[in-house]
């Protein structure tokens, strides 16, 4: 698998440009079984989801979150380096450590369901939150061999156990939910049933990597040279464990934050705010499984930049090459704005018509959640800096600085939160304003510290001011345009319509302004193609 370098100028978006593909089929794949499951059940039930996904992901991100970064950076400075015996070296101490800790959590996850639930505020999702806990062990397993592939640069497997587990998901999840919903069990059960089938796809995507790695791993075994370097068990470890703690403290306070925010949420609905707990699980349910479901939709994709970086900036530092990180890091900026941009000027200019064509027949979830995705859709830029900073900071060996800034961030939310939604006229409201400053409050603090780090950042003008033109342009386009549409076609047709225009006047409008680069994608397979037939220059 060393081969790929070969072709370093294509590592970064080349890898990218499969996890973008590979994420939006699993993102079609999410929508399929989360969009008719929330049709099926109601928002009150996928409340209950979220509760139990929530607490899952808080566990998950503590076991896990550190763990890809860490092998991922180390990887690919041992294969820029040549050290094939380090890499297993490698993978053996993260297996260990990372599947013992994911055993771990997942066994405190599945006791301690019960008085978990019960401290947010909704009992309810205990058998929900048991039936997601295993998953925990199974993501660790595979979240070692994801950082093994991604340090080699090669996102394929990654890209194939994420499909693994999306398509599992929607076939045993939803088909157990529908089976039991109409077989008359109690809704507690029947969310127990959806979301079972996140475990047996992580069961599924583990086997997979698995079986690959280990081949993998013996055809690099026979590559290995009697002199080749490697740094002793010990120092691995002790390295291993300094670059994902931080990532994973980092990752954690956020993690954490939300889990909170999600207590301190259905607690301030059902006390401050005057509503019974019925009520406060509808508005909660709108927000999170209509107005987060979409308002992630971006940030699946923008993660795809985010870890294909990781390893391209980690070589070139290991090999003392600032003028191909710094090249790197640019175009990756670059990219993340090319794609976070538009999809916030979606969100604010079509909020409600999104919303009603892909839940036509939860009008009252849909009323509740619009005004939520609309606010959300300011937040989507924050989040996509932040993720991509996080990364770029990691990879240059500063992965305890973002742990401040997620940090602040953190407090933000919460004190955010606890002001806004324990207002009667704000209540759920106070959600969607309150996770945009918080990072938007992130942001800012990473770019200050990158600054710092790097001695400067990329160009303003090009990483962010001309695709922000383009997608404003594009965002007035889809408002105004609108009406028209769905006067003559209907609601539905005219919002597919609009929508697809406005993906062609982007894609005229950044190539207008200029604001796609000849370097960049000179990067993607196949680039010098593309480039001669946009003509770029």
């Amino acid at each position: 698998m060393l081969r790929v370098q070969k072709s370093k100028n294509q590592t970064f978006l080349g890898g990218a440009l499969i996890l973008i593909l590979a994420n939006l089929l699993v993102k079609v794949i999410g929508a399929v079984f989360k969009i008719p499951l929330t049709n099926l059940v109601g928002e009150e039930a996928m409340g209950l989801f979220h509760v139990a996904y929530n607490l899952y992901n808080a566990m998950f991100v503590l076991s896990t979150a550190g763990l890809p970064v860490a092998v991922s950076k180390m990887v690919s400075e041992a294969n820029a380096l040549g050290r094939r015996r380090e890499i297993r070296r490698i993978v053996a101490i993260a297996f260990t450590l990372f599947a013992a800790l994911g055993a771990v959590c997942a066994l405190i996850l599945l006791l301690g369901a019960r008085p978990l639930a019960g401290a947010i505020g909704n009992a309810d999702a205990t058998f929900a939150v048991m039936a997601i806990a295993p998953s925990i062990f199974f993501v660790a397993v595979s979240s070692t061999i994801r950082g093994y592939y991604q340090g080699l640069s090669n996102m394929v497997p990654t890209a194939i156990s994420q499909v693994i587990e999306a398509l599992m998901k929607l076939v045993v999840g939803y088909g157990l939910a529908y089976y039991m919903l109409k077989a008359g069990w109690d809704m507690k059960y029947v969310v127990a049933g959806a979301i079972s089938g996140v475990t047996i796809g992580t069961v599924l995507s583990a086997l997979y990597l698995s079986i690959k790695a280990r081949r993998s791993l013996s055809r690099l075994k026979r590559k290995i040279g009697r002199e080749e370097k490697c740094h002793s068990p010990r120092a691995l470890t002790r390295r291993l464990i300094r670059i994902a703690v931080p990532v994973t403290i980092g990752s954690s306070v956020l993690s954490l934050t939300n889990l909170i925010d999600m207590g301190v949420v259905m607690n301030r609905l059902q006390g401050a705010a005057g509503l019974d707990q019925t009520r406060a699980t509808e508005l909660y349910g709108a927000y999170s499984s209509m107005g987060i479901t979409l308002f992630n939709l971006p940030q699946t994709l923008i993660t795809a930049v985010s870890i294909s970086c990781i390893p391209a900036i980690s070589a070139a530092f290991a090999r003392r090459d600032r003028l191909r990180a710094n090249r790197t890091i640019e175009s990756a900026m670059r990219i993340t704005m090319l794609m976070a941009l538009p999809c916030a000027a979606g969100f604010i200019s079509l909020a409600g018509p999104i919303l009603n064509l892909l839940y036509a027949s939860r009008p009252e979830g849909v009323a509740i959640a619009t005004p939520i995705l609309r606010t959300l859709g300011l937040a989507v830029a924050f989040v996509a800096m932040v993720s991509l900073t996080n990364a770029i900071l990691q990879a240059v060996g500063r992965p305890q600085l973002p742990v401040f800034s997620m940090a602040v961030g953190g407090v933000v939310k919460l004190v955010c939160n606890f002001i806004l939604v324990g207002m009667p006229s704000v209540n759920i409201y106070g959600a969607p304003i309150s996770t945009t400053l918080c990072y938007g409050s992130i942001m800012l603090i990473n770019l200050f510290m990158l600054s710092q780090v790097l001695r400067t950042l990329p160009s303003f003008r090009s990483t962010v001011v001309r695709p922000a033109l383009a997608a404003g342009c594009m965002g007035v386009f889809t408002y105004f345009t609108y009406p028209l549409w769905s006067g003559i076609l209907g609601d539905r047709l005219g919002t597919v319509l609009t929508i697809c225009l406005a993906a062609v006047l982007y894609g005229v409008l950044l190539l207008l302004f200029r604001a796609i680069r000849r370097e960049d994608v000179l990067m993607l397979p196949r680039g010098e193609a593309i480039a001669r037939l946009l003509r770029l220059k």
